[in-house]
């Protein structure tokens, strides 16, 4: 359930009230949901100083809470460096996380650090991963990680 100040700082942001919808999220700011938001609004400049940094601290304290959509973009910001020093092992670590809800833009960018040997992976378990998004959805994305990576030549 999500908190009183949460609810506020979402119906402020919806009316366009920024500012006070800031304040709402900082209110409770150990609650995941604000931690959630004031991510966005700190990635956006949304009502916030615009900052990568702090954006990625939030997206990986609602993370660690659970938050799906916060795991994917924590994964993707250790990935890419956004605010933070590149870390594959800690963008895989979230990255599972919302992979595991079948997520295709988190089993993507997890399958790509592990065609890096990266994060723990291989090009072997990357393979694996995107065989299915390539033969059965013929995700564009999927095949374009396929062919730089030659993935096709770790197949058993």
């Amino acid at each position: 359930m999500q908190s009183s100040d949460y609810n506020a700082g979402m119906n402020a942001f919806n009316q366009g009230k920024l500012e006070e919808a800031y304040t709402w999220f900082t209110k409770s700011s150990e609650d995941a949901g604000c931690q959630y938001a004031l991510a966005i609004m700190h990635y956006n400049g949304e009502g916030a100083e615009k900052s990568y940094k702090i954006s990625t601290e939030y997206f990986t304290k609602a993370a660690d809470q659970g938050v799906i959509p916060a795991q994917q973009s924590a994964g993707f910001a250790y990935a890419n460096a956004l605010g933070v020093p590149e870390d594959f092992d800690k963008a895989a670590y979230y990255l599972k996380k919302s992979s595991a809800t079948g997520d295709l833009p988190s089993i993507i960018t997890l399958a790509e650090i592990y065609a890096m040997n990266r994060g723990g992976g291989d090009k072997n378990e990357a393979a694996q991963m995107l065989k299915p998004l390539i033969n059965d959805l013929r995700n564009e994305e999927a095949l374009d990680v396929w062919n730089r990576y030659k993935l096709w030549e770790s197949e058993n």
